[in-house]
């Protein structure tokens, strides 16, 4: 059985340390409700810490609200609690706030728990400050201890979406995998695809306050991953169609299917080596790659000109796949020529 501790495990635990020292410091009572804190506001990343200090801070705010119309309209007893806690929930949700939900729950229960005592301000602000102290501890942990970096991070994201997609565009042509296993890769695709977006999503909110070394080798980073991300999308449409087109494809024309077949193993076997060249596993001429795309290109205007001598109703069926194809080689073919203008170094 392997065991590994990874940098995030250790900063987590480093962050719950930093909390209770400063907690007996002060000699703050509830130093687990700082230590809880800091767990939930560790972030893969100091921008996400950032982003989340500030959706705290709101969370808390609101909790707060919500703690004291509690108690003074609906009295400190456990179903007041319960139904303030539901109150407050519904109102992050309609708001859109979900994602530091926990901490308003928190607040609201470290003050209205705490009795009629909870309501005084002295009180208020000490079990107010145990939040923000867990916060502060894993933001300080985040920032100075091994920092992220954030483009092997995105990149090791990219990856793993990449193999799954070479792997489903290896075995759904030919039919070698279970339904049920094969339904539960998709989804997991879908899922990688959604963390990556929402990643460079924040890198686009919070660059320009982000602790970046090479600020402009960081951004062509970025291009890259992004080309990247476009190149997953659509193979996972092209995965998509394939499921669902295969066997009428089968039926329609031998030829057809075999085309068709023929142009995704190239293109799972171009992808793979642009891929290896960026992370300087092989060498790829320039020429040979060149080669290999013109080749699919040749392939493509076979099965071009198969359709254009199919039944109009046969063509509309296997068209989507055939459309899928060319925008993926267009797209595989600029990430190519990216790649080659920027080196991996991270």
């Amino acid at each position: 059985m392997n065991f590994h501790i990874g940098p995030r495990m250790m900063k987590t635990g480093l962050a719950v340390a930093l909390a209770i020292l400063i907690t007996e410091s002060f000699q703050f009572e509830l130093g687990m409700v700082a230590v809880i804190t800091a767990v939930v506001a560790m972030q893969p990343s100091i921008m996400r810490s950032v982003s989340y200090i500030k959706e705290t801070a709101l969370s808390t705010l609101i909790g707060v609200g919500f703690a004291l119309a509690g108690a003074f309209t609906l009295g400190l007893h456990p179903v007041s609690i319960g139904i303030t806690v539901i109150l407050a929930i519904a109102f992050n949700i309609k708001m859109g706030w979900v994602k530091t939900v926990n901490i308003t729950i928190l607040t609201i229960a470290i003050i209205m728990l705490s009795g009629e005592e909870g309501i005084h301000l002295t009180y208020l602000l000490e079990r107010l400050s145990l939040i923000f102290i867990g916060i502060s501890s894993a933001f300080l942990i985040n920032a100075f201890i091994f920092p992220p970096n954030h483009q092997k991070l995105l990149y090791n994201m990219i990856k793993k979406a990449l193999d799954k997609t070479s792997f489903l565009l290896r075995v759904i042509p030919n039919k070698t995998m279970k339904v049920r296993e094969l339904k539960k890769r998709e989804e997991e695709l879908k899922k990688d695809i959604k963390e990556i977006t929402d990643y460079l999503d924040i890198i686009n909110d919070e660059k320009s306050r982000m602790f970046i070394r090479n600020r402009y080798h960081f951004m062509r980073d970025i291009v890259i991953f992004k080309q990247m991300l476009r190149v997953v999308q659509l193979e996972s449409d092209l995965i998509e169609n394939l499921e669902v087109k295969i066997d009428n494809i089968e039926e329609i024309s031998p030829n057809q299917s075999f085309l068709v077949k023929k142009l995704v193993a190239s293109i799972v076997e171009y992808h793979e080596n642009i891929i290896l060249t960026y992370e300087d596993k092989i060498l790829v001429q320039k020429e040979l790659q060149k080669d290999s795309f013109t080749a699919m290109n040749l392939t493509i205007n076979d099965l071009i000109n198969e359709l254009q001598q199919s039944e109009i109703e046969k063509w509309i069926k296997i068209f989507p796949v055939a459309s899928s194809i060319v925008k993926l080689m267009v797209e595989l073919e600029k990430l190519d020529k990216y790649i080659r203008k920027q080196e991996k170094q991270f």
